[in-house]
């Protein structure tokens, strides 16, 4: 009996493994009857994607299917074209978007992937419960493997979603135009094969070059397609931009109307710096991480892409979800007062640049020195100063020659203002100081010897004095500047030595332009 047992397990057993490899041929090396097949000529087959070979053939798109490439297609049937088409249009982007070199099979995508397709651009896959969802439509069939690929149907038409670049292009063009503005050509010396050498022995290439941008380097590559890395943007709409901008005109006087008079300069140097450090964070952020939990005293801070802590005084609106990021507009934007009424520092290390070991020089974009005599200027970095750093001219003991300082400021607008200039009593002479060829002051640095309260300086506009502070000392002059934003001129005109002052020269930590109604 019990050699019968065994017998007829082991006829079971064996009627098994014939079945399970009946089954393993079946699936693995019998190759299905569509293998041998062009994809294309099957899709052109079936009368309910007709929509779909109409676009792709008269956008050259069947030209895919002779190059010998694989393909998976997600292609929407005709009733999802006619459905797209009432309010939109079916362009090479749309089709690029619903056609991708990878080949998927959805039984393999765990839960959810991110897809490249051709346009570079990715779509979010997901497969569960049996159901394969293509950006949020899901997928009605699923072809075998054809001889270039596979394809899947769908009910709707997937719509391209912008990159977080794309999406400022079509809602505000003065963050589009800031953002190409700062793309640069440079020499991929990688792909660049040197050739020889120039008269002054310097390395010729023959030149491979690419783009690169300083926006996108510093804070996100908003041009590119990612799989894990995202950003988000807070940034005005147009309409939005210019209202504000709007308010500001009306604030700064008749000289400026409405947005159109306000400088893009301005916008540029200034406002435009300004919103990208407050607005641009790393990740795909909503809108509760723009509330305050706290109480009414809640200050609501969020670390920025560059990983500074930064105070959220604003509130978001009209979420935009965009391929590499998510963007948002401002609830009630306005231009901070603070960046066109507010004191205008000019530091003034930012006139020189290092040559050396304790060696500088003159910006020439920015300063003309005129001197009878050869003097280099020095930077100095000094923790009590501002920005930790001065910038002086020393002349020669009791120097009477000529020297001429001028000055390109760049971030004053045309209106009157109260010039201050940090500096040190101990450091000068006598001096004419003009700003667009106009004088406005005659300084002395003996002044500040001249009563027994050396650590006090008398303002020009009366009812106020400067006080020593940490060692330096202070004067101000009235500074009118009429000419447009970006233009303005500052020279100091040494006349000679000051009776008692230490050393012959100019020293400057800053010097703050103070609106003045």
């Amino acid at each position: 009996m019990k050699t019968n047992k065994i017998i007829i397990s082991l006829s079971v057993f064996v009627i098994l493994i014939s079945g399970c490899k009946k089954d393993w041929d079946e699936h693995y090396n019998t190759p299905p009857e569509t293998i041998n097949k062009n994809i294309w000529e099957v899709i052109k087959a079936d009368p309910d994607l007709s929509a779909f070979v109409q676009y792709m053939e008269a956008l050259k798109f069947d030209t895919l299917f002779v190059s010998g490439n694989t393909y998976s297609l997600f292609i929407p049937n005709n009733e999802a074209f006619d459905e797209f088409l009432a309010t939109d249009t079916v362009t090479a982007a749309v089709l690029n978007y619903h056609i991708s070199r990878h080949f998927i099979q959805s039984v393999n995508i765990k839960e959810s992937d991110k897809v490249r397709m051709i346009a570079e651009k990715f779509v979010v896959v997901q497969h569960f419960n049996n159901t394969t969802i293509f950006d949020g439509i899901p997928l009605e069939f699923e072809s075998p493997l054809f001889l270039n690929g596979k394809y899947f149907i769908m009910s709707k038409v997937a719509i391209p979603k912008p990159n977080l670049f794309e999406y400022f292009e079509e809602t505000n063009p003065v963050l589009k135009n800031y953002i190409l503005g700062l793309d640069s050509i440079i020499l991929d010396k990688t792909r660049s094969r040197p050739i020889g050498f120039d008269e002054f022995g310097r390395t010729v290439y023959d030149t491979v070059s690419e783009i690169y941008n300083e926006f996108e380097d510093f804070y996100f590559p908003v041009r590119e397609e990612f799989r894990n890395k995202t950003a988000t943007m807070v940034f005005p709409k147009s309409e939005d931009y210019n209202a504000a901008l709007d308010i500001m005109a009306g604030t700064m006087g008749e000289v400026y109307q409405d947005y159109r008079d306000i400088p893009i300069d301005w916008q540029n140097d200034v406002l435009i710096p300004y919103l990208l450090e407050h607005g641009v964070f790393e990740n795909s952020l909503s809108e509760v991480n723009f509330i305050k939990t706290g109480g009414p005293r809640d200050t609501l801070k969020l670390k920025n892409i560059l990983g500074d802590s930064i105070a959220i005084d604003y509130e978001v609106d009209d979420k935009f979800i965009c391929s590499n990021g998510v963007a948002f507009n401002y609830k009630n934007f306005v231009v901070p007062d603070t960046l066109f009424n507010g004191a205008i520092r000019i530091e003034g290390e930012m006139f020189i640049k290092k040559i050396g070991t304790n060696r500088f020089t003159w910006r020439d974009r920015y300063v003309k020195e005129i001197s009878s005599q050869k003097f280099e200027p020095k930077g100095d970095i000094i923790p009590k100063a501002s920005n930790d750093s001065i910038v002086s001219v020393r002349f020669t003991s009791g120097y009477t020659g000529s020297y001429s300082l001028e000055l390109k400021i760049n971030n004053i607008f045309p209106r009157k203002y109260l010039m201050v200039v940090r500096t040190n009593k101990n450091f000068g002479g006598v001096y004419k100081v003009y700003l667009n060829d106009e004088l406005i002051r005659e300084m002395d640095y003996y002044d500040y010897y001249k009563t027994d309260w050396r650590w006090y300086y008398y303002s020009v506009a009366g009812g106020r004095y400067f006080e020593e502070s940490q060692g330096y000392h202070y004067w101000d002059a009235w500074a009118i500047n009429e000419k447009p934003y970006g233009e303005a001129k500052l020279r100091f005109e040494y006349q000679g030595p000051s009776a008692i002052v230490l050393n012959a020269g100019l020293l400057i930590d800053y010097i703050d332009f103070i609106p003045y109604d």
